[in-house]
Order: structure tokens, then C-alpha cells, then sequence
């Protein structure tokens, strides 16, 4: 009896030993960094931005906090977090990072390929982060999501995600679609492009000023925006390689996720007639084909076919609806294949193939060493793709809300 008794309090033993922790940490060790930012410094090579996640006591407040937002120049973003950790309370943890924010200065030239190459394995920052440019300084970009606004981090981030599948008008990819396109040449990244808008009134500015008995957009002048972020997303910044070369507009980057296949739903102006009325029409992707051919010279020719599900948003109630349909049918769908080409004209301005065409050539190859020797993206600065677009469901202008 002695010796299994023994025998159960050695099994109790290693059980609990097995489901103890290993290298257990204190919760509060760590300060988990969100958002990076990379600028060019003064003093040193790199000034950087790190925005935390800031928790607010009390019940109910998962959905708020906020950041912390810690900034510090240094010749690596090793050197700039060692700096930090020595003024900071915890140690500055980036397996949860979600964002990392170049300016547009720094993304134009090898800032980028520098800080992926040497910063992701040695953090743990996974790939599955995305990257966005800033038109002006990441650190202003930063402070302009989180300054003034108790907006818990992780809903501002789902908030880009949710623009681009409700307007279109955003690209998202991961650091690991940067990599994938740089190895293999078969296509070029494309970034969200943020700018910041110091006038823009925030949320945190209206609360203060409907405390104190004052009108919360008084001080907006008529036209402004005013309430939500000073950052925003512009549009879509192009890269060739490791660099960027351009960028797109909002209305432009709908467009490319459509040529991509990427695009789910969203509403575009186009002026209609000879006048200066214009016509909100609702777009929905319903297919896209792409095909392309290599000629025996190495000549490259591709065509892509779309089909758009369309319905007018808003146009005069006057006009007649037979009229509505044919303009929806011909002319609108003639303006998206001008649009189409448009923005692919754009993107091999820039060098960047962004609508992926290389995607397709990649498959006319064998072996990658005969990839290789085709010498795409110099074939690919050549190619005039052809568009054709047809609109469908275009009874459906009533039941969408005409006004």
C-alpha cells in the first residue's frame, strides 16, 4: 500500500510539473508593440515610432484604451529599443505587431528591404503584417490614428480591412506577399497610402468642446471633414521591387482590385451625359478572366475580361429608365475599360506590375531557370493589355434606391 501511494504522489508530481509553464513571465514583462513607424532621424540614421496598446481600468473597456506611443532615433531598430527598454518599466515585445509604417521618403529608396531583411526574424515580427506608406512622416501617420481617440488598436486596424471590402478603395498585403514578389519577380507589392490631415476635428476634440457648452464642429470651416481620425487611407502606393515608384488614388485602387479579382463591392461617380451631373453607380465583381500569350518573338499580349454587376445609387429622377439601362450597358461599361487601361498605364509608368500579369506569364515557363532568362518585367514594360467589360443586372436601378 506504502509503495503505491509512492507511486501515485511521483505521477501527481510529474503531472503538474508537465502542465506548469515554461520560462513563465509576469503579464505586465511586456509592452506589446502594435504599430511600428520608420522615419529618417536627425542625429542617427532611423527615428522610430512604436505604438502600444494602452488598457483602461475597470469593466467593460476591452474595446478601448487607446496607445502608447514611444519614439526614439537609432542606427537599427535594435539600437533604438535597446535605448528605450532602458527608460521603460518592461520589455518592448513585437510578435503581435500588426502595422509597419514607412515614409514615403524613406519606401522610395532600400529602407524597406534593409528593415525586412535584418528586423523580422531577429523581432519574431511575424510576416502576416501589413505595410503602409505615409506621404509625410510615419511618426505624424501614427499619432493621427491613435492621438485623440480611445479606439482600442486592434478595431482600427480591422477598420482598414472593413474599407476595403466595403469600398474598394484600399489594397491590403502582407509583408510576406513583399517577400514572395521580390524572390520570384512574378508580380510587384502594393502598400495602403496614408496621409495625415492636421484640421480634421477628432472625436476626443468634439467631446471636450460639447462639455464645456460649445458646438462640437464649431470650429470647422464649411467643407472640412470633421470627427473620426487626422489619418486616412489616400489611396494605393505602387512598388517596383523593394522600392516604391507611385501611387494610386482611392477611385484609381478600385480599379486594380477589380483587374485583380480582389474587389467585393463599392460605389463609383462617373459624370453622365454633357453636363456636369454625375452618376453614382454600385459595382459588384461578378468574374474576371485573364488570359496571356508569349509570341515566338517574345512579344506579350494578355486580355482581361470582366463582368461588373452594376445599379445606379443616385441620378436625376427625371431621366427615363430605358435610358439609364442603354448608358449602363454601353457607355459606363466603355468608361471602365478607359479606367482599366487607365491604371495599368499608370502602374507601367511606375515599372510596377501591380495587376499581376506576371502571374500568368510565370505558367507559359518549365523550369525557373528559363523564367529567368525572360527577363519578365523588361517584356512587361512593353505589353498593352486589352480590357473588356460587360455590365449586368442593370434592371436593378430602381430597386437600388434611385432618387
Amino acid at each position: 500500500m506504502l509503495k503505491r501511494m509512492g507511486l501515485l504522489v511521483l505521477l501527481t508530481v510529474a503531472i503538474l510539473s508537465l502542465a506548469g509553464c515554461l520560462k513563465p513571465v509576469s503579464l505586465d514583462a511586456y509592452g506589446y508593440v502594435i504599430t511600428i513607424g520608420v522615419d529618417r532621424g536627425e542625429a542617427k540614421k532611423y527615428y522610430y515610432t512604436f505604438a502600444l496598446q494602452r488598457e483602461l481600468e475597470g469593466q467593460d473597456t476591452s474595446g478601448e484604451g487607446g496607445a502608447a506611443v514611444l519614439s526614439c532615433e537609432g542606427n537599427s531598430i535594435f539600437e533604438a529599443v535597446s535605448e528605450l527598454e532602458g527608460n521603460i518599466p518592461y520589455s518592448l515585445n513585437f510578435s503581435r505587431t500588426g502595422f509597419i509604417t514607412f515614409s514615403r521618403e524613406l519606401a522610395e529608396g532600400d529602407a524597406v528591404k534593409e528593415f525586412v531583411s535584418a528586423s523580422l526574424d531577429a523581432l519574431k515580427i511575424r510576416t502576416s503584417a501589413v505595410m503602409i506608406v505615409s506621404e509625410g512622416d510615419a511618426c505624424e501617420f501614427i499619432d493621427g490614428m491613435y492621438a485623440n481617440n480611445d479606439a482600442n488598436i486592434t478595431k482600427l486596424q480591422s477598420a482598414l480591412m472593413l474599407d476595403k471590402q466595403k469600398t474598394g478603395m484600399v489594397t491590403v498585403m502582407s509583408i510576406s506577399r513583399l517577400i514572395e514578389a521580390c524572390e520570384d519577380g512574378r508580380f510587384d507589392y502594393c502598400s495602403a497610402y496614408g496621409v495625415y490631415d492636421a484640421g480634421v476635428i477628432t472625436d476626443t476634440g468634439e467631446k471636450k468642446s460639447e462639455s464645456e457648452g460649445e458646438d462640437p464642429t464649431g470650429d470647422a470651416e464649411r467643407g472640412e471633414r470633421a470627427g473620426g481620425l487626422r489619418s486616412r487611407i489616400a489611396g494605393a502606393a505602387l512598388f517596383s521591387g523593394w522600392s516604391m515608384t507611385g501611387t494610386l488614388t482611392r477611385g484609381e485602387t478600385v480599379w486594380l482590385n477589380i483587374a485583380n479579382g480582389e474587389f467585393k463591392s463599392g460605389v463609383v461617380d462617373v459624370k453622365y451625359g454633357e453636363g456636369e451631373e454625375s452618376v453614382s453607380v454600385g459595382l459588384s465583381l461578378e468574374k474576371v478572366t485573364r488570359r496571356l500569350a508569349i509570341g515566338g518573338d517574345g512579344a506579350v499580349t494578355a486580355t482581361v475580361d470582366v463582368v461588373l454587376g452594376v445599379g445606379v445609387r443616385r441620378m436625376d429622377q427625371g431621366t427615363p429608365p430605358v435610358e439609364i439601362d442603354a448608358w449602363l450597358t454601353e457607355d459606363f461599361a466603355r468608361y471602365a475599360e478607359e479606367m482599366l487601361l487607365s491604371v495599368f498605364m499608370k502602374c507601367r509608368f511606375a515599372e510596377s506590375d501591380a495587376m499581376r500579369f506576371g502571374t500568368e506569364a510565370v505558367r507559359k515557363f518549365r523550369t525557373a531557370e528559363e523564367w529567368e532568362r525572360f527577363c519578365w518585367k523588361e517584356r512587361y514594360l512593353d505589353l498593352v493589355p486589352e480590357f473588356r467589360v460587360v455590365t449586368v443586372n442593370a434592371e436593378k436601378y430602381a430597386a437600388e434606391g434611385m432618387q
